[in-house]
């Protein structure tokens, strides 16, 4: 995703930005940062949209108090993007233009103390989404990315790319899954018409290389639109 580096990346832990270097991975948490079948359908096959705390459709300043006080409260408050005076703008300015409303109600879940271990609060936002109902541009970059890269599965593929399978560990979750699931609707439809069908044409013979063709475009999208620290 944009200059090597500006911002930490979440999806670093996916490897939608694998060529961002890892030391930034600790910030990823507050960086920001998953369609089911058929771009035309308002049902989701995981349910009715969640539950989690209503705080979370509080703003950005809700979203980034959470964040603060889990990072001071596993003793990581260093780690803080832009550093801990420059967070709370920086934060404010991130949320409101990269992260779904999911990924919000997300973080006021699983943004705990008894997630420090990033593993763990990362299994926790990703069973979250089974609870979700995706947006329709969250649908239709599913739809337009299985598509694109496996067009003789699209069902099965978008099944795997929205769902979050805990036996298998959060290595296992595809690019594509944190693309659509934790990301504003604008930059999804950026990755929809930038990433997907004619754009990705020369990927789309093999699923492997057309998901890390697919990995490299929406990570261009993302860190275009990342917000700089504030000057200090």
């Amino acid at each position: 995703m944009a200059s090597l580096f500006r911002a930490p990346v979440r999806l670093v832990a996916h490897g939608i930005v694998a060529l961002v270097p890892v030391a930034l991975l600790a910030a990823a948490c507050a960086a920001t940062t998953e369609a089911v079948p058929g771009a035309d359908s308002d049902a989701s096959p995981h349910g009715d949209a969640g539950t989690g705390s209503n705080d979370a459709a509080d703003g950005p300043g809700r979203t980034c108090e959470l964040t603060r006080a889990y990072f001071e409260g596993c003793g990581n408050e260093d780690d803080l993007m832009c550093g801990r005076s420059a967070f709370d703008a920086w934060c404010v300015a991130n949320d409101e233009s990269m992260n779904s409303e999911a990924y919000r109600r997300a973080e006021a879940r699983c943004l705990t103390q008894d997630n420090c271990d990033g593993k763990k609060r990362r299994a926790c936002e990703y069973a979250h989404y089974d609870g979700e109902t995706p947006t329709a541009s969250q649908r239709a970059l599913v739809a337009a990315y299985c598509e694109t890269c496996e067009a003789a599965d699209v069902a099965g593929c978008a099944e795997r790319s929205t769902t979050f399978d805990p036996t298998k560990g959060i290595e296992s979750v595809p690019d594509i899954f944190v693309a659509a699931w934790e990301l504003a609707d604008a930059i999804v439809d950026e990755m929809k018409t930038a990433c997907t069908g004619a754009a990705a044409s020369d990927a789309g013979a093999d699923a492997a290389a057309c998901a890390k063709a697919f990995a490299g475009c929406a990570a261009d999208v993302y860190l275009t639109r990342l917000p700089d620290c504030p000057e200090r």
